[in-house]
């Protein structure tokens, strides 16, 4: 007889050490390092840099994290500082795929700020940090009546963004971000987007291939007839002498304008995609619902936005132009003061769009100037300095204005 097997018991899992030191202290506690946090200033540089390998760039054909928009022969750069160098447009960032240290794999190690580190520990901790963080609001509220700005108030995240590649980097692998952020600043410049060209020598004719030159004229075989088939083709003669035709000799043309190679113009691919990722962006940090608390500030206590339009003639690409950033800007911003500065010189157009949010209205402001730059005088005989006179813009100056806060 066949004895039947015992029931098994569930097999015993050892036990795991479930102790923490931070939940295990009083609450008023966690509550002063919570204000700590919360006050401390932080930072983080978002931007892409050029893949190069042994100081020559090329194109990541096996980059292991896809950014829509983002071009092959760049890699998304995150910094928990902040660093102007990711902004800068006269020395774009790189990075070195050759070095260890200088590449992650495709995605680029943040280090979170002490807030958004917790609210990532466990769903007590932030549960209790959110509940903190809507009654800090309500208190700082209560005490000024006004809305603290960026010059005010210090503490919070700061966030600094390069246009148009620091924005799809944002928008697609660190959105969570966007909701804890204090201050926004928005660096870059536009182009429009480059179109297919066809080569200078290309010829719609359909008998280009018929032109002949004096290399290939003086061939053993017979030139092939000039003449189109027909339906009902009639005999020509054909001679099995060499013809010599030479193409006329090129005109010489007055030379392109020379376009800075600083300023590379971005696919539609890039642009489109920006422009897309600006919009989300904008539609969280602007949001069209009401607040919980009537009575509490918004998260975001300011958006500033330095746009740079290559070329002398770029003013009208800023208003005309339907994938210009600022006009998106403009549409995006539901509610807010927003001052606008227009600089226009002899080597582009620099727009910089301050915004402070206020829900309850909507106040544009614009002011236009000649971009020259004031240098300082040297001091007099008489120990007077005398006036400083005004220069052209030169790519220094560019640069300094995209990478300024």
């Amino acid at each position: 007889m066949r004895v039947k097997d015992a029931p098994r018991a569930p097999a015993c899992f050892p036990a795991v050490d479930t102790y923490c030191g931070f939940l295990s202290l009083p609450t008023e506690l966690r509550c002063h390092i919570y204000d700590y946090l919360l006050a401390e200033p932080h930072a983080i540089t978002i931007s892409a840099g050029y893949t190069t390998i042994f100081g020559h760039r090329i194109r990541d054909k096996a980059r292991k994290v896809d950014v829509p928009g983002l071009p092959l022969d760049l890699a998304p750069i995150v910094r928990s500082n902040h660093d102007a160098a990711l902004l800068s447009v006269a020395t774009p960032p790189e990075v070195a795929l050759d070095k260890e240290d200088a590449w992650t794999g495709g995605k680029p190690q943040l280090q979170l700020p002490g807030p958004l580190a917790l609210l990532r520990t466990c769903r007590m901790v932030n549960d209790e940090l959110k509940d903190y963080m809507r009654g800090r609001k309500a208190r700082k509220a209560a005490r000024s009546k006004e809305t603290p700005t960026a010059a005010d108030d210090t503490e919070g995240l700061s966030l600094y963004v390069s246009y148009p590649h620091g924005v799809l980097v944002l928008n697609h692998l660190y959105p969570s971000l966007l909701k804890q952020a204090r201050r926004v600043y928005i660096s870059g410049y536009y182009t429009s987007a480059k179109e297919s060209d066809l080569p200078v020598n290309a010829s719609l004719d359909s008998n280009a291939d018929l032109s002949l030159t004096p290399q290939s004229s003086f061939a053993a075989t017979p030139v092939r007839s000039m003449y189109h088939a027909t339906a009902n083709p009639t005999p020509c003669l054909r001679s099995s002498r060499t013809r010599l035709r030479l193409d006329p000799p090129p005109q010489r043309q007055a030379p392109p304008t020379k376009s800075p190679t600083t300023f590379p113009a971005f696919d539609k691919s890039t642009s489109s995609a920006a422009l897309a990722a600006l919009e989300d962006t904008l539609r969280v940090l602007f949001s069209s619902t009401p607040a919980p608390t009537p009575s509490a500030p918004p998260q975001l206590i300011s958006l500033q936005a330095r746009i740079l339009y290559p070329g002398a003639e770029s003013y009208s690409g800023v208003w005309s132009d339907e994938s210009s950033p600022v006009s998106h800007l403009l549409r995006g911003i539901c509610g807010g003061k927003i001052d606008m500065q227009v600089k226009r010189g002899s080597l582009g157009c620099g727009v910089t769009v301050g915004v402070a949010p206020q829900p309850e209205k909507r106040v544009v402001s614009t002011s236009w100037e000649n971009w020259r730059v004031i240098e300082q005088a040297p001091v007099g005989l008489n120990g007077r300095r005398m006036t400083g006179r005004g220069r052209e813009v030169r790519l220094s100056d560019l640069d300094q204005f995209l990478t300024e806060v």
